[in-house]
């Protein structure tokens, strides 16, 4: 039996993981202590067990009604992903030391600090420890030695039935090159680098739609400030999220993700197995996913020159070009990305166990 504790963004990685192992035969269960979850139906209509337990407001009170619901229901490994729930996993463990424990790493530090450092001691409980993308386990390593026979990475993987090359999508039409963003609009993803590229560049057939901001947002504030302060009202849109992203992908040229530092992107995943080509800052694996000159281009996120002068090159590719690159991320989202990659390295881990 296996048990996974799922909290934020993470929840489509880790159901996708819970419908993949009892697709395979396995016993599964997807708790969560937080109300307003998605995939739940997708879970029940697959058969898959899922139970919430309502957070009692008190973080001890917490562990020790899961810690109980796992002894009662016999578990034998649990998986959580994220850092907080990753601490409370390591704390259940210590009530539960039969139980094999797998946490999981969502996102690429660009430096340990004190509360990454106690992160790592409470690691020492858990009996495996999984990155999702390289740059971090690199890090970890390299600051947590104790951890090295426990670390590995699996990348996330991406749904490539759903997200599929739009049939007879015409690259480039009427001269434009509409780019797309699907990530929350936030100072991490560097919206503000983008505006100022765009604006440096001065491509007028360039048109960049970000979808993933919330209009109350001060950094929402900020970046429409900087648009119209730049002339680029008529170039950069900013949209709230939208659910059935696959349509943006579809009508799309291509992708862009400007951010300072990312873990294994879904969007770009995403972006990749819909046949885009893809523009994104050279940090954390992008480069194992963007292979200049293939299927994208890569640039400094801290350089607005170099990034504006991606964005010139990117301008001024034909129309065919657009298209040999869309092909290859696809290539690369089927040879990388794929889901039996991802359910097979689990499975590996799982038996090593």
């Amino acid at each position: 039996m296996i048990a996974s504790l799922r909290l934020g963004g993470a929840e489509r990685q880790l159901s996708g993981l819970a419908l993949m192992l009892h697709n395979r035969g396995h016993e599964v269960e997807v708790l969560t202590y937080r109300e307003g979850d998605f995939y739940s139906k997708a879970l029940k209509d697959a058969g898959v067990k899922f139970h919430l337990i309502p957070h009692p407001g008190n973080e001890k009170r917490l562990v020790q009604e899961v810690a109980a619901h796992l002894k009662e229901e016999g578990f034998e490994v649990l998986i959580s992903y994220l850092v907080g729930t990753n601490i409370k996993a390591c704390l259940i463990k210590q009530a539960c030391p039969w139980l094999k424990l797998i946490v999981s790493e969502r996102n690429c530090n660009t430096g340990m600090w004190l509360y990454s450092k106690i992160r790592l001691q409470f690691y020492r409980y858990a009996d495996a420890v999984v990155c999702n993308n390289y740059a971090q386990e690199a890090l970890i390593r390299k600051r947590g030695s104790y951890l090295d026979k426990k670390l590995t990475t699996i990348p996330n993987f991406v749904d490539a039935e759903r997200f599929v090359p739009a049939s007879g999508h015409e690259f480039k039409k009427d001269g434009r090159i509409r780019i797309v963003t699907t990530a929350r609009l936030y100072q991490r993803k560097n919206a503000l680098g983008l505006i100022k590229a765009a604006a440096e560049a001065a491509c007028d057939n360039l048109y960049f739609d970000w979808y993933g901001a919330l209009n109350n947002d001060k950094y929402y504030g900020r970046c429409m400030e900087l648009i119209r302060k730049l002339g680029l009202k008529d170039h950069i849109h900013l949209h709230p999220c939208c659910e059935n992203v696959e349509e943006l992908y579809a009508e799309a040229d291509a992708f862009c993700l400007p951010s300072f530092y990312e873990g294994t992107s879904n969007s770009l995943a995403e972006a990749l197995a819909s046949g885009l080509p893809a523009i994104c800052s050279n940090v954390s694996d992008n480069s194992l996913y963007v292979i200049p000159g293939q299927n994208g281009l890569l640039f400094n996120p801290q350089d607005t020159s170099d990034f504006a002068a991606v964005l010139r090159r990117f301008a001024s590719m034909p129309a065919d070009s657009l298209g040999e690159w869309g092909r290859r991320s696809r290539s690369i989202a089927e040879e990388k990305l794929s889901e039996e990659v991802f359910i097979q390295r689990y499975l590996d881990l799982l038996g090593g166990l």
